[in-house]
């Protein structure tokens, strides 16, 4: 009960298999709620406002655009490694490689839904990937050819937009891409 305001209770069901109970979100909260299971945030749009205001109320801050943009570009760079390590398996002198770009991918297409504006654990892992990405190169280089080289250029480029953007995650004053 907000001021003497009894608020409705709403059925939430989850991606992630979970169904719970929740108070109706507000406007405040930008009709979001979290699952208690996962922690996944879920527009709702409760009855009683129109189209209009709900997505008034839900559009994207620049912050969580950045960080959608970011998500998006570890989904592509996460996919291109799995076809990459794919096809490095097949060729003899490359399977070592691949082996290596395959288990890199599906780490990374795992962790893509922790990139979300003001997860502060986002820059020191971008940051820490420096020599990871060098060691990748080299990988790439020598066991698989030089197409993975240019993938890791995408992902060193996808590192430095991180760091160029690292008040979205940290929480500073707003930095422009």
């Amino acid at each position: 009960m907000k001021g003497g305001e009894v608020m409705a209770s709403i059925n939430v069901n989850c991606a992630c298999g979970n169904q719970f109970v929740t108070e109706e979100p507000t406007a405040d909260s930008g009709f979001t709620v979290e699952c208690p299971t996962c922690g996944a945030r879920i527009r709702i749009k409760p009855p009683g406002i129109s189209h209009k205001q709900f997505k008034a109320a839900t559009a994207p801050s620049a912050e969580e655009r950045i960080a959608n943009r970011i998500r998006k570009y570890e989904t592509i760079s996460g996919i291109l490694w799995l076809i990459i390590g794919a096809v490095q398996l097949v060729l003899v002198w490359t399977a070592a490689a691949g082996v290596w770009n395959i288990i890199n991918a599906i780490m990374r297409l795992r962790s893509v839904k922790s990139i979300y504006a003001g997860n502060p654990a986002i820059v020191p892992w971008y940051d820490s990937r420096r020599n990871w990405l060098i060691a990748f190169a080299i990988v790439n280089l020598v066991l698989g050819g030089v197409i993975g080289v240019f993938l890791v250029a995408f992902d060193w480029w996808m590192r430095d937009y991180v760091l160029r953007n690292r008040a979205v995650f940290e929480g500073s004053p707003s930095q422009s891409a």
